[in-house]
């Protein structure tokens, strides 16, 4: 019998264990593994159950079983907790983005055919010049509807001329990024204006989980029990990646972010476990 299940949204749909699976393994779980808390959950959840609660039981029982998997699973948490404003996320891909081959640049501020524009970021490699906007949303359920779609379609086109001119050897291309998700008419319009989109979940090959995961450069906020005001300061001192925490011993994590020694050394150890795994 399927299950059905209440995406944040609020829209149901049956549960996708298939999904649920990948998500597991991308997190670091063996097939065994996977297959053992799927069947937790199952077991556990009632009709109508929210995606949010079948988040919750994944990690708790990734956690219980596979310490380093079960953080690895909250990043989704992890990017909701790089706000409130965007800007750590727009770094954070930049960041990511870098890892993929490409030079880049945030903020910068480029003149289109009839008005200036801030690009969150710049990608550039020898083939290709992308400008990416960020959308970025601090809660779950939140998606970019097809206004935002249009809105960004609209300085691609603006930018084009002047990016052909700057760089007539290269591929322009603009890009829409969000860590949530897009409605199904902004993927369309996307899509007819032939512009990249990238988000939870899409596409299903090259999604910014995927990408995230697959060069393990996660945010510095995946480290479990990390409270607000220690986000803030880790960010105010520009240390946004896992492996920038990892870089630092436990004297410097006292000193940057003022942290007893016990305190520094827990957060030094769980940042060194999830970059090993």
């Amino acid at each position: 019998m399927t299950i059905q299940i209440t995406k944040a949204s609020g829209k149901t749909e049956d549960i996708n264990t298939e999904k649920l699976r990948n998500s597991l393994l991308r997190s670091g779980a063996s097939e065994e593994l996977a297959s053992e808390i799927i069947d937790r959950i199952m077991l556990e959840i009632a009709p109508l159950a929210s995606t949010k609660k079948i988040y919750r039981l994944a990690r708790k029982y990734l956690r219980q079983l596979n310490h380093a998997s079960g953080l690895r699973y909250s990043l989704k948490r992890a990017l909701f907790r790089l706000g409130p404003t965007g800007y750590p996320f727009e770094k954070y891909y930049s960041f990511l983005l870098k890892s993929y081959g490409y030079e880049t640049q945030t903020g910068s501020i480029i003149q289109g055919r009839c008005v200036n524009h801030e690009i969150d970021v710049i990608a550039v490699n020898d083939k290709e010049v992308n400008f990416v906007e960020c959308k970025y949303h601090n809660k779950p359920g939140t998606t970019v509807d097809v206004k935002v779609a249009m809105y960004v379609e609209s300085r691609f086109r603006d930018l084009t001329p002047a990016m052909a001119a700057r760089y007539p050897d290269r591929r322009f291309r603009g890009w829409l990024v969000t860590n949530t998700r897009l409605t199904d008419d902004a993927l369309k319009y996307a899509e007819c204006n032939k512009y990249g989109v990238r988000s939870w979940g899409y596409p299903d090959d090259d999604s910014l989980e995927k990408m995230i995961e697959d060069k393990r450069l996660y945010p510095v906020t995946i480290v479990s029990g990390i409270q607000s005001g220690l986000i803030s300061r880790l960010l105010k001192e520009n240390i946004i990646l896992l492996k920038d925490l990892v870089s630092m011993n436990v004297r410097d994590i006292r000193h940057i972010l003022s942290l007893p020694e016990k305190k520094a050394a827990a957060l030094k150890k769980q940042a060194d476990e999830l970059c090993q795994c």
